[in-house]
């Protein structure tokens, strides 16, 4: 299920960068894909059972950083709507693999996602390790100039605040006992802090919006951030946070390989990003090898 989601992911990356690049605002695209996914999961409000886990997360009276999880949700789908028309899907997800890795370790052991606290293994240290030379040999080739180290840092904290929104999300979830409601939380926060940033740009005169695009697969990124998020909400009560990303890394990796190959006018992966994306499913692999164990 993390794979699946992984390759969704990738496929939202592509429709929410290329709508960034043609409205002239990844911030926009963002909204546009996080307000679609927030209608649709407003809809399932008729059915009782996400009523009844929204009613138990009020009744839980969780702490408000939890909610923090929409927040990095709205970021990562704004950074990527920025990023990935710069440096392909491909490079883009082998770049944040990274910051995940590092991630995914450090909320395991803190205790910050569902099943407490995760020890850190030498398995798991190898499996990150791998993560970060799998960044160094996707740059082999490419000129320094081509690649701004500004964006390769922005991409690397993007890729550190993903394991933190998996493991907030997946606390709700646990507390919600429902998907439906958990998903709902994280779509309305996250397209609420989207407003008010576009907002701010609007005021200050840093819109900059273009026209709206005709192609209409442009607009999926939201139904596939349902995916994505559902995906990640469900695997993260068993698996763990490390697990989670990096298999999701493993399925955003293969689909960003193949979305690159296949479209148009797309960032052609060289043989050194394809090395990459073959390291950084070695690490996800890795990171399933070790026995888990907490404390």
């Amino acid at each position: 299920m993390s794979v699946l989601g992984g390759a969704c992911s990738a496929a939202q990356a592509l429709a929410n960068g290329r709508l960034g690049a043609e409205v002239g605002s990844p911030v926009t695209a963002a909204l546009v894909s996080n307000g679609l996914a927030t209608l649709v999961l407003a809809a399932t409000l008729v059915l009782r059972s996400v009523r009844a886990g929204l009613w138990r997360l009020k009744e839980a009276r969780l702490p408000w950083w939890l909610g923090l999880g929409g927040v990095l949700g709205a970021l990562s789908v704004a950074g990527t709507a920025l990023a990935t028309p710069v440096l392909g899907v491909a490079l883009f997800t082998v770049v944040q693999v990274c910051g995940t890795s590092v991630g995914g370790i450090a909320t395991d052991r803190v205790g910050l996602g569902p099943l407490g606290r995760v020890s850190v293994t030498v398995v798991r240290l190898v499996s990150v390790l791998v993560a970060v030379v799998a960044v160094g040999v996707a740059q082999v080739g490419r000129p320094i100039g081509q690649i701004t180290v500004g964006m390769l840092a922005f991409v690397l904290v993007l890729g550190v605040c993903r394991p933190v929104q998996v493991a907030l999300n997946g606390r709700i979830t646990a507390v919600a006992s429902n998907v439906g409601s958990a998903s709902l939380v994280n779509a309305v926060v996250g397209t609420g802090a989207l407003v008010v940033v576009l907002a701010g740009f609007g005021v200050t005169g840093h819109l900059g919006l273009g026209g709206w695009p005709a192609g209409w697969w442009l607009y999926v990124g939201g139904l596939l951030a349902l995916v994505v998020t559902g995906a990640n909400m469900i695997t993260v009560q068993s698996i763990g946070v490390l697990r989670t990303g990096l298999c999701a890394l493993a399925g955003q990796i293969t689909g960003g390989l193949v979305i690159d190959a296949v479209v148009p006018n797309g960032a052609r992966p060289t043989l050194w990003v394809c090395c990459g994306a073959s390291l950084t499913m070695v690490a996800a692999l890795t990171a399933g090898l070790g026995r888990r164990r907490h404390g």
